[in-house]
């Protein structure tokens, strides 16, 4: 399948793509330099520490071997960052990206990795995953913001209903997001909330979080950051159920120090671990148990 045009019209992009996200999607240098270019960022190293965690929790419940082999779906899955260590662990994975070049990627990986039994990609739009099965997957992942590229509440709220459906019962949901409350320590953070306020009041389709920037190279790289009152609430809407979140220091290098302190203005982002609400008081039978959340 040959890569889409940079020049599609506005009215032709999928639900939740903005003019920036598709022009990310479809520039093939975005994922041929992905890996060098994010090769030192810390929270792409401290995030696979915690799926690996969560990994090894299921692994000591289940058996990981076919057939019985517990089910990853990375959601913008990139280049196979995720997916790829949980393949090598005897994972059954699937990767879902809007980017074919991403999908290439992933795909050349695991053929030199001998893991392409075990990863498989699918060129699909978040908003849009009616083709993933229900009750399908034990872990579900939306890393490094991929969550905050979807433009529109509306269209984010049908990937987390989707969510709900893929997982199992007893399965994960873990999703990262970048914090909003940063932007108080930017220079401009206090004049960009002001504006978005006003954006949001004044415009149809512009929410209080939503930013267009210059990005490697492309003028209008769309990004929603969230507060952590707004993730929780999308969340919860979606009957997801938050078992913990993980406040990120400024770096996203690890947990925040001191969590108790002004948290919603130091911490970079979250990561969230959620499962879906049982339909009773009594939790899911063989459920994954995790720590207690974090304050």
């Amino acid at each position: 399948m040959p890569q889409e045009p940079l020049n599609r019209p506005a009215w032709q992009l999928p639900d939740g793509v903005s003019r920036g996200a598709w022009d990310y999607a479809n520039t093939d240098s975005i994922a041929t330099e992905y890996d060098q270019f994010h090769r030192d960022h810390p929270l792409l190293t401290y995030d696979q520490e915690v799926i690996g965690d969560i990994a090894l929790k299921f692994e000591k419940g289940d058996q990981v071997a076919p057939p019985s082999a517990p089910v990853a779906i990375d959601l913008g899955c990139g280049t196979g960052r995720s997916i790829l260590p949980l393949a090598r662990r005897g994972w059954k994975t699937i990767g879902v990206d809007l980017s074919l070049s991403m999908l290439k990627e992933v795909r050349a990986k695991a053929s030199q990795a001998s893991l392409h039994e075990s990863v498989a990609t699918i060129q699909g739009n978040m908003v849009q995953l009616e083709f993933l099965k229900n009750e399908i997957a034990d872990l579900l992942l939306c890393m490094y913001s991929s969550f905050g590229m979807i433009r529109g509440r509306d269209n984010r709220a049908r990937v987390l209903a989707n969510v709900a459906r893929i997982l199992k019962p007893s399965g994960l949901f873990v999703i990262h997001v970048h914090n909003r409350g940063t932007w108080i320590r930017d220079p401009k953070g206090i004049p960009l909330t002001i504006e978005g306020w006003w954006k949001e009041a004044r415009r149809t389709g512009w929410e209080l979080g939503d930013r267009i920037y210059a990005y490697r190279g492309l003028p209008n790289m769309f990004l929603h950051i969230f507060s952590r009152r707004e993730l929780e609430r999308e969340l919860m809407g979606a009957h997801l159920q938050i078992e913990k979140t993980i406040l990120l220091n400024r770096h996203s290098s690890g947990p925040l120090s001191n969590p108790l302190f002004l948290p919603h203005l130091r911490a970079g982002g979250f990561i969230a671990i959620c499962r879906r609400k049982a339909p009773s008081n009594q939790p899911p039978k063989n459920q994954t148990t995790l720590d207690s959340p974090a304050p």
